[in-house]
């Protein structure tokens, strides 16, 4: 699904019109920003748990020329399904 149908669908479950659907989205996506940057875990209830995870800096060696190379760190974002949603996708 792309986003102008997320969108569009959100705004019709909601019953508002599609710019306030969008400005919903829009501070659904700087929470989740803000929270992953603080290394804190986002849950939504019937969902599931959005899990942030931080990967130090690492040398890494490149196995064609063998030389070594320093990796960044780095944030990642997870996500887990909640129970309740994992029942529903079993049916």
């Amino acid at each position: 699904m792309d986003a102008k149908t997320f969108n569009s669908r959100l705004s019709k479950a909601l019953g508002c019109d599609p710019a306030e659907a969008a400005q919903l989205i829009e501070g659904l996506g700087s929470v989740f920003a803000r929270e992953a940057t603080e290394l804190n875990s986002v849950a939504i209830p019937g969902f599931g748990t959005f899990v942030t995870s931080k990967k130090d800096e690492d040398i890494v060696v490149d196995p064609a020329t063998g030389e070594r190379v320093l990796t960044p760190p780095s944030i990642t974002l997870g996500f887990q399904t909640s129970v309740v949603l994992r029942k529903k996708l079993a049916k």
